[in-house]
C-alpha cells in the first residue's frame, strides 16, 4: 500500500515538473517569437536605404534627433513625421522641422530641447524609431529608419526614480540581415535595473565655493546661501525618493575657484559624471540698487513651462516678487539669456589675444555656462581645453545632457532679508515644482 502511494506521489511530482517544464519554455518562446514577428513587420515596411542621423542626444528626460536623407523631389515632397514603434500595437508619431533644398530634406524632432520622444513614459520593451515620408506621388507613405552618421556613440539612459525602482533605455544603432538585404535600425530598449551607485536622478548646484565668495553683504556670502539652499532642496527631495546629489560641500569645496569648475572634482564635472536629468543652480544678484526679485534662468530652445511653474510657486509661498529685470525676459520670474554679437565679438578678441582659435559660440548658445556645458551638444558646451585658464570639460561634446536652471534667488542689495528668511517656503515651491514634472 505504501509503495503505491509512493509510485503515485513519484508520478505526481513528476507530471506537475513536465507542465512547469512545458509552462516555463512556452514563457520563454513566446516573447521570443512575438519579437522576431515585430522585427519582421518593422523590416517588411521600411526601405533598404537609411536616412543619415547627424545628431542624436538625451536632454532631461527627452530623446531628440536631426538628420538628412538625399534624393528626395521638391515638387513630390508633402510631409515627413517621426515614428516610433515596437512593430506591433505600439506606435507614436512626433512632428518633424523640415528643410528641403537641392533634393536633400533635412529634419529634426522637436525644437524643444526638453521635448521630444520622453523615455521615461515609455514601457519596457523594444522600440524603433523610424522617418515616415509621405510624397504626393504615392498613395501610402515611405519608411526608413537611420544610420549613425553623427560619430557619437550609443546611449545608456536611467530613468528618474519611481517608487524606488529605475530603469535603463538603450538607445544603440543595430543591424539587421533579411534575406539579400541589410537594414540599418536605430533601437530604444528599456528594462528594470538597480540604479548604479555613481548615476542620480538629480543634481544641486551650489554656486561659487571655496575661494570664490560670489557676491557679499558684510559676512554673508552667496556662496555659502547658495550651499544652505542646495543642502536644505536636497533633504526635502531625499525625503520624496529622488536620488540626489550636490556639486559641492564642506568637505570638497574648500579649494575652489572661479576657474577650476571643469576640474576633475569641479562643480561641472561631478554634475556631468552623475547623468542626472535635473540640475538647479543657486545663486543670487548682484545689480543696481533698483533691481529686485526672483530670476530663474533657462536654457534656450526648451519650453519653459517647468520654470514658470518653478517660479509661480515660489512667488505663491514666499513674499519674493518676480523680478523687475526686463533684460533676457520671457515670462514673469524666467529668463533666457543667450550671447549677443558684441559678447561674441569679446570672447574672439580674447581669443586672439591668448593665441587660441576662438570657441564656436553662436546666438543660440546659452551665455550662463552652468547651464551651457551640462547639457552637452544640446546646448552647445564648448570648453573644450584651447583656453589653457580653464580645464578641458570632458563632456562638452557629450550626447546625454542635463536639464540646467539657474536660481537667483534675488537681489543681495535688496532681497536678502526674505532670501536668508524665508528659504523653506523658496524650497517647498521647488520641490513642488520638481515632483510635478520629473
Amino acid at each position: 500500500m505504501l509503495n503505491r502511494i509512493f509510485k503515485l506521489i513519484v508520478i505526481i511530482l513528476m507530471i506537475i515538473g513536465i507542465c512547469l517544464g512545458v509552462s516555463i519554455t512556452i514563457k520563454k518562446e513566446l516573447p521570443k517569437k512575438r519579437q522576431e514577428e515585430n522585427m519582421a513587420n518593422i523590416i517588411n515596411k521600411i526601405q533598404v536605404k537609411s536616412a543619415d542621423i547627424k545628431e542624436f542626444y538625451t536632454y532631461g528626460r527627452a530623446f531628440n534627433i536631426a538628420g538628412e536623407i538625399n534624393n528626395i523631389n521638391k515638387d513630390n515632397f508633402e510631409g515627413v513625421k517621426l515614428v516610433i514603434t515596437d512593430g506591433g500595437e505600439y506606435e507614436k508619431t512626433y512632428n518633424l522641422n523640415s528643410n528641403l533644398e537641392d533634393n536633400k530634406l533635412e529634419f529634426s524632432s522637436d525644437i524643444e530641447i526638453n521635448s521630444g520622444i520622453i523615455l521615461d513614459e515609455l514601457e519596457n520593451k523594444n522600440y524603433y524609431c523610424m522617418l515616415r515620408l509621405k510624397l504626393n506621388n504615392s498613395a501610402e507613405p515611405k519608411y526608413y529608419s537611420f544610420i549613425n552618421s553623427s560619430g557619437n556613440e550609443n546611449i545608456e539612459y536611467y530613468t528618474v526614480t519611481k517608487e524606488e525602482k529605475n530603469r535603463k533605455a538603450r538607445i544603440e544603432f543595430i543591424k539587421n540581415k533579411s534575406k539579400d538585404n541589410e537594414y540599418n535600425l536605430l533601437k530604444i530598449s528599456l528594462e528594470d535595473i538597480d540604479l548604479p551607485e555613481e548615476i542620480y536622478d538629480i543634481i544641486i548646484d551650489a554656486g561659487h565655493g571655496g575661494k570664490d565668495k560670489g557676491e557679499n553683504a558684510g559676512a554673508v556670502t552667496e556662496a555659502d546661501v547658495a550651499l544652505d539652499y542646495a543642502k536644505t532642496l536636497k533633504q526635502s527631495l531625499d525625503s520624496l525618493g529622488y536620488k540626489v546629489k550636490l556639486t559641492r560641500d564642506e568637505n570638497n569645496s574648500e579649494n575652489y575657484t572661479d576657474t577650476n569648475m571643469y576640474d576633475e572634482d569641479g562643480r561641472i564635472t561631478v554634475a556631468c559624471k552623475s547623468k542626472a536629468k535635473l540640475m538647479i543652480s543657486f545663486h543670487i544678484n548682484n545689480g543696481v540698487k533698483n533691481l529686485n526679485g526672483l530670476e530663474i534662468y533657462s536654457p534656450c530652445k526648451s519650453n519653459l513651462n517647468f520654470a514658470k511653474e518653478m517660479a509661480s510657486k515660489i512667488k505663491e509661498y514666499s513674499s519674493i516678487n518676480y523680478s523687475n529685470n526686463n533684460s533676457f525676459k520671457e515670462a514673469d520670474g524666467v529668463y533666457v539669456r543667450n550671447f549677443t554679437k558684441s559678447v561674441i565679438k569679446e570672447f574672439e578678441n580674447t581669443a586672439n589675444k591668448k593665441g587660441y582659435e576662438p570657441y564656436n559660440i553662436t546666438l543660440d548658445t546659452p551665455y550662463l555656462y552652468t547651464i551651457r556645458e551640462v547639457g552637452g551638444i544640446a546646448t552647445g558646451a564648448y570648453v573644450d581645453g584651447r583656453n589653457k585658464l580653464y580645464s578641458k570639460n570632458e563632456y562638452y561634446n557629450s550626447n546625454q545632457g542635463i536639464e540646467c536652471y539657474q536660481i537667483e534667488l534675488g537681489y543681495i542689495k535688496n532681497d536678502l532679508n526674505i532670501i536668508l528668511n524665508e528659504k523653506d517656503a523658496y524650497i517647498r515651491g521647488i520641490t513642488e515644482a520638481i515632483k510635478n514634472n520629473f
